[in-house]
């Protein structure tokens, strides 16, 4: 799920407030009104839910923390009928309730009594056409990384038997030539079967890979989000629908200083009376989005001059290339911010190379 550090807005209304500590076998809830509160517990069964709906009026405004369960448990609490739903950011709640006392009970009370001031810090929870979508785009990414992993065992173990140099000569390492050279190379023992299976899991794991891309691809043509970020060079249209699952309704996020600190590329902050003390890169936040936006980093700055140019100048200026790359993508940020903000193209768009990506993705 995503987590988006904005403490809620929404108004303080006569109304339950209801904290929920959520836990696996066993949740306790706190109803909380009129600075009084009234503490329960209920199994995670189906028995439990309905216990929970019969004790908590449809009105309350609930809030849980984000965990492992939040999503099951937002879609268990929208079939009973409840509509005001909060799911609070763990970390950042954790810097506003400091206590030595901590237990499920406590927790769900103090859960309570922030929501009714309207003091918690939000989750964002993708909805779940989104969150099944997310989980295609994050499976493709492992497939991918297992992809470069068997090509390069396969090449390491050719060239400790010293065949590698006598492929076929090709700037592709594995085409189409050399593979078909791989498969009728024989040793005459074992070792044909460590290749052909090596071979074979390659093959299987590209193969699932195809499936997957069909699947993006068909997704990517109903998103002007994804076409927009096409308009990048060296953006297709899977890294753009990464980044734009991440994102979501850019509308979420006040400003690019805000879509930055969720990518977590900006500095950790803390402040106390008149002291501010900043530290490394926060790295909060999901960590593939991060890894995609570090990738368009990366082939942006090998296709657009501009962006090349001002990492060159960054890391001319600081001294240092990882710095240089964090500021590179907190300009890419702005724009993309921007671009996805005004429904605009990149602001250097080469209008032929865009046509040429959008032609390939309408191709089957």
């Amino acid at each position: 799920m995503d987590r988006k550090t904005k403490r809620s807005e929404r108004p303080v209304r006569n109304m339950d407030a209801v904290g929920i500590d959520l836990g696996e076998q066993t949740s306790f809830v706190t109803v909380w009104e009129h600075e009084r509160g009234e503490t329960f517990s209920f199994p995670m069964t189906t028995e439990g839910y309905v216990l929970l709906k019969d004790r908590i009026p449809p009105s309350a405004r609930i809030v849980f923390e984000s965990s492992g369960t939040a999503y099951p448990f937002h879609r268990q609490l929208r079939e009973l009928g409840f509509r005001d739903i909060t799911v609070a950011h763990p970390k950042e709640l954790a810097w506003i309730v400091k206590s030595k006392k901590k237990n499920d009970k406590v927790d769900s009370v103090k859960l309570a009594k922030l929501h009714s001031v309207g003091m918690i810090p939000e989750a964002h929870l993708l909805d779940r056409e989104d969150q099944i979508f997310r989980d295609l785009l994050l499976q493709r990414v492992r497939l991918g990384n297992e992809t470069g992993e068997w090509k390069s065992r396969i090449t390491s173990y050719l060239k400790r038997e010293g065949l590698w140099q006598n492929l076929p000569p090709s700037t592709d390492s594995f085409s189409v030539a050399r593979r078909k050279a791989m498969r009728a190379l024989s040793f005459g023992d074992e070792r044909d079967l460590v290749l052909s299976s090596m071979l074979e899991r390659l093959e299987s794991v590209e193969k699932l890979s195809v499936t997957f891309e069909e699947k993006i691809r068909a997704r990517a043509r109903e998103s002007e989000e994804v076409k927009l970020l096409m308009s990048i060079p060296g953006t297709g249209y899977y890294l753009a629908s990464l980044l734009c699952s991440y994102i979501g309704d850019v509308r979420r996020f006040p400003d690019a200083d805000h879509l930055a600190s969720f990518f977590g590329i900006v500095p950790a902050q803390r402040e106390s009376s008149s002291k501010r003390k900043m530290g490394r890169m926060s790295k909060e936040g999901p960590s593939e989005a991060r890894w995609a936006l570090g990738v368009m980093v990366d082939t942006v700055a090998k296709y657009d001059t501009h962006i090349a140019e001002y990492y060159t100048h960054a890391k001319a200026r600081t001294g240092n290339g990882k710095l240089a790359h964090v500021l590179t993508a907190k300009k890419l940020v702005r724009m993309v911010f921007a671009m996805l903000s005004r429904r605009e193209p990149w602001k250097w768009e080469r209008t032929a190379l865009t046509e040429r990506k959008l032609e390939d993705l309408e191709t089957d």
